[in-house]
């Protein structure tokens, strides 16, 4: 039975709860280590010249990675005029760094947003993130700046909040226990900062794309402000994207990320008709 659908648990103090999440912050490996793939694929495509064949043998040790990269090859707006068959074709049409893109993404997606009895929420921020990377790449392209570095400052941007709510999950399962809905909001925006840094800081990103994925929010105060407001506008892009009902078009074109990203109104436009090209290559 998940939590979800439990019918009487106890409600436990908020400060249990908090002390649960501080925790949790001096044991990273213990909540979400580095996955071997990751770790054996940054060091394979860090090289200068990087075998396809070799390539394909890792990504074809993890099916999911695998599937997920056919898919990627063979969506409407990425596949050649015939259609890919083999891992090591998928490899050499899509290239070394978006391979590494969505490794990165099939990765963090099984080892971050997975929280038992809380599935919904944990798929929402999952989905804000993967569409905020597309979209973030989107914008990077169109200004041909931060091309390898917005994608995955947007791909980490939910994280923190999607880690708070695994261990918080993890809380509940063990303490047998069920946070009241408030609190659970509350802890999860008091901890989304550190946990973003704790995982960040242990997959060993890059310092401008932690900065950026952190201060996504106040990117004006950013170190990394021309990064983080891109993925402040792929985070409106994603939002819009997913609930256009709740964000308007013309709210999200009015943004003052675009402002400071130099991006001008009818580019601006232009940018979000690519709405079913994204939720294509999300597979949304």
């Amino acid at each position: 039975m998940s939590l979800e659908s439990a019918v009487v648990l106890p409600a436990p103090s908020p400060q249990a709860a908090r002390d649960y999440l501080s925790g949790s912050l001096g044991s990273p490996q213990t909540i979400a280590p580095l996955p071997r793939v990751c770790a054996q694929l940054a060091q394979l495509t860090a090289q200068q010249v990087t075998d396809a064949t070799q390539l394909a043998r890792l990504i074809q040790s993890d099916p999911a990675l695998a599937g997920e990269i056919m898919r990627v090859a063979n969506s409407p707006a990425l596949r050649p005029r015939t259609a890919v068959v083999s891992l090591q074709q998928a490899v050499s049409w899509l290239g070394v760094a978006e391979v590494r893109n969505i490794a990165m993404a099939v990765m963090l997606r099984g080892e971050v947003f997975v929280a038992p009895g809380h599935e919904v929420k944990s798929e929402e921020l999952w989905q804000e993130a993967w569409l905020a990377a597309l979209w973030a790449k989107e914008i990077a392209r169109e200004r041909r700046k931060h091309v390898e570095s917005a994608f995955l400052a947007a791909l980490m941007h939910r994280t923190g909040a999607a880690l708070s709510l695994k261990i918080l999950s993890r809380f509940e399962m063990e303490q047998r226990v069920r946070l009241d809905a408030r609190t659970f909001a509350e802890l999860m925006v008091e901890f989304e900062s550190a946990f973003g840094r704790l995982l960040m800081t242990s997959w060993l990103l890059p310092q401008d794309v932690q900065d950026a994925a952190s201060d996504w929010r106040s990117y004006r105060e950013s170190s990394q402000s021309d990064l983080a407001a891109t993925v402040h506008a792929a985070h409106l892009l994603a939002t819009h994207t997913l609930h256009a009902e709740s964000l308007g078009e013309e709210t999200v074109i009015e943004s003052p990320a675009f402002e400071l990203l130099g991006v001008f109104p009818d580019d601006r436009r232009r940018m979000i008709a690519k709405r079913d090209h994204v939720r294509g290559l999300a597979g949304i």
